[in-house]
C-alpha cells in the first residue's frame, strides 16, 4: 500500500475508494464529511507528495447516482461503460464496415479488424455490458464479417471461421 492509499483508509477512515495514477474518488455516507475531508487531502497531497487538487475536479453528488471515472460508469452493484466508450466502440463498428462494403478486406485488414473488435469487447467484459456487445455487433457489424467470423465465449471475442481444406 502507498502513502497515499494509507492516507486515505487508516488516516481518513475511508473505507470505499479507488485510485489510478493520479485520479481518485471517495464514497461515503455523509456529504458533510466529505466537504471537511478537501482541506485535509489538499494538504496532504501538497505536503506529502508535492501535487495539488485542482478546484474545479472535486464533485460532490449521491452514490445512487453513480460517477463517471477511467471511462467507466460507477454505480452500487454495477459498472457500465461510459456513452464515450460506446459511442467509439459504434465508429469502430462503422469504420470496419466501411472498409468491408469499398473492397474485399486484405488479410491485413482483416488482422485489424479482429484486433479492434477484440480490443472492445475485452475491455467491455469488465463492465455490465452483455446486452450491449451483443446488441451492437449483431445489429450493427456488416454480414461480409459474419460471413468470415462468428462470437466466441460469450459475446466476448470474435473468431474467424476456419477454412475447410478439401
Amino acid at each position: 500500500m502507498n502513502t497515499f492509499d494509507h492516507f486515505i483508509k487508516n488516516g481518513l477512515g475511508i473505507r470505499y475508494y479507488g485510485r489510478f495514477v493520479d485520479d481518485f474518488f471517495l464514497i461515503h455516507e455523509n456529504k458533510e464529511f466529505l466537504k471537511s475531508l478537501v482541506p485535509i487531502i489538499r494538504e496532504f497531497l501538497k505536503t506529502q507528495l508535492g501535487l495539488t487538487l485542482h478546484p474545479r475536479k472535486i464533485y460532490l453528488q449521491h452514490y445512487s447516482r453513480g460517477f463517471q471515472f477511467l471511462g467507466a460508469v460507477i454505480k452500487p452493484y454495477r459498472i457500465t461503460c461510459s456513452r464515450r466508450i460506446k459511442g467509439n466502440f459504434y465508429n469502430a463498428i462503422a469504420k470496419q464496415n466501411r472498409i468491408a462494403c469499398a473492397h474485399k478486406p486484405t488479410k491485413q485488414e482483416q488482422a485489424a479488424f479482429l484486433c479492434s473488435m477484440n480490443s472492445y469487447l475485452g475491455f467491455l467484459k469488465h463492465y455490465s455490458a452483455y446486452q450491449f456487445r451483443k446488441h451492437m455487433l449483431i445489429k450493427h457489424l456488416s454480414i461480409w464479417w459474419w460471413n468470415l467470423a462468428y462470437l466466441s465465449g460469450g459475446c466476448s471475442k470474435i473468431v474467424f471461421k476456419q477454412k475447410s481444406v478439401k
